[in-house]
Parts: structure tokens; C-alpha cells; sequence
């Protein structure tokens, strides 16, 4: 479903040119105006025809990973500058709450890539878990465990009692 969701914003498989593409060429195209570059020049740094860097531009042509990363580092534009800003969400420093400026210190204290990456993962995972869905699926064991229905509803009459008195 999500992929779905993705395939549209992107305009998957829709011929070219499309409204991904477009923009993508639009965006190269301001970028390279903006250097001061020909499409002969840019296309000599990115290792393409001419006749490649104009279809680009014009949306007739689709960007590989590797040539986009060299597209941004030639035209000096951050990656996401090519992409629709509906593909993905720009965090700017102002908009951090001080927990996330603060998870953002303690992660650039983290030397090794690939604990940094570790800590990514586990982050995504975190985000992911829902503690009603834990406790949903616990419930037929903690039915279990208690003797009969009385019992649980008292259990949960009473933890709920308690929750409610924590409040006030």
C-alpha cells in the first residue's frame, strides 16, 4: 500500500515525460543555469551526451543514483533539492523540539558508521511500535494467567481506578 502511494507521487512507470521527471529536469536545468555551466559542460562532468543532459532537462529522461549524487555535488545543491518537496518532509534546525536537537548531539558522538546505522535502525524500529498493539496481543495470556473473567475485569477495573486517581 505504501509502495502504491510512492508509485503515484513519482508518477512510476508513466511515460516520459511526466511530472516527476519534469520537474527532476527543471530543477538540473535551474541548477546548472545558476553555475554558469552549458549542458556540453555538464554533460562532460557527469559523463553523459549533450543530447543526454537535454532530454534530462526536458523530463524525456530518468537520473540514476550515481548521477544524480554528481549532479549535486557538481551543481553545489543538497539531494533533496531535486526531489518534489512531496516526496519527502524538510526538518529545518528551528522546527527541532530540544529532545530531537538533543538526539541529534548524542548520534554525531557516535564514531563508527556502522553504529550510527545501528542507532538509525533502532530508532525506525522504536517509532514503528505501538504499545496498544503489545498490550492487545498480551491480553489472551494475561487472560490466561488469571483464573477466571472476574477476576481480569477486576484487574483491569482496578488498574484503571488507579491510572485515573495519578491524574487529579
Amino acid at each position: 500500500m505504501a509502495f502504491d502511494k510512492f508509485k503515484d507521487l513519482i508518477a512510476y512507470k508513466e511515460p516520459r515525460p511526466n511530472k516527476f521527471t519534469i520537474f527532476l529536469g527543471n530543477q538540473i536545468q535551474k541548477a546548472r543555469m545558476e553555475a554558469g555551466l552549458s549542458q556540453e559542460e555538464l554533460s562532460n562532468y557527469i559523463y553523459k551526451r549533450r543530447a543526454t543532459v537535454s532530454d534530462i532537462e526536458n523530463g524525456k529522461g530518468e537520473v540514476d543514483a550515481s548521477t544524480l549524487a554528481l549532479l549535486a555535488h557538481i551543481l553545489n545543491k543538497p539531494l533533496g533539492y531535486f526531489y518534489p518537496p512531496y516526496l519527502y518532509k524538510e526538518i529545518k534546525q528551528e522546527d527541532l523540539t530540544p529532545l530531537e536537537n538533543e538526539l541529534l548531539i548524542q548520534f554525531r558522538q557516535i564514531f563508527d558508521d556502522t553504529l550510527q546505522e545501528v542507532v538509525i535502525k533502532q530508532v525506525k524500529v522504536m517509532g514503528e511500535f505501538d504499545p496498544n498493539d503489545l498490550v492487545l496481543n498480551l491480553v489472551p495470556e494475561i487472560a490466561a494467567s488469571l483464573e477466571n473473567e472476574d477476576e481480569l475485569l477486576n484487574f483491569l477495573s482496578n488498574r484503571s481506578k488507579g491510572k485515573n486517581s495519578n491524574i487529579g
